[in-house]
């Protein structure tokens, strides 16, 4: 029997135009911007797996907590007593660190790909305060 797959694109962005308004208590900082996305994307792969498991054709990325695709798996597991594991690939095109939201993009994606591996049902409202939690950008994509 083949073990079920499937693969998800996670595009990058651009920003039109960038104003910094100030910093936040939070230590980030106000913004005013305009992001779009454009064609350029990583890739991830999902399937089915005991453990949590996630490799990088890209050496230089991390594949441990480091790396917002587990961590975002982790929160996914521990809110929602998830026991299983997933097999996550990425196949890393969009440059890291290029300022075009590649980590924010993979976040996303992984959200949205563990969602469908675990069988999942979550609101958007909750799918963004989780994301807003993994990263800034994340809820964006």
């Amino acid at each position: 029997m083949s073990k079920i797959s499937f693969t998800l694109p996670a595009f990058a962005k651009i920003n039109w135009f960038l104003h910094i308004l100030g910093k936040r208590e939070d230590n980030f900082h106000e913004l005013c911007t305009l992001f779009q996305t454009i064609s350029l994307c990583d890739y991830l792969t999902f399937s089915a797996s005991a453990e949590l498991h996630l490799t990088c054709n890209d050496l230089n990325i991390p594949t441990d907590e480091q790396n917002l695709i587990i961590r975002s798996a982790k929160v996914l597991q521990e809110r929602f007593g998830i026991k299983k594991g997933a097999e996550i690939r990425l196949e890393k095109n969009i440059p890291s660190p290029g300022g075009l939201g590649g980590g924010s993009a993979d976040c996303a994606v992984a959200l949205l790909g563990l969602l469908k591996l675990w069988g999942l049902k979550i609101n958007l409202s909750q799918l963004v305060e989780i994301g807003k939690h993994l990263g800034s950008d994340v809820p964006f994509f």
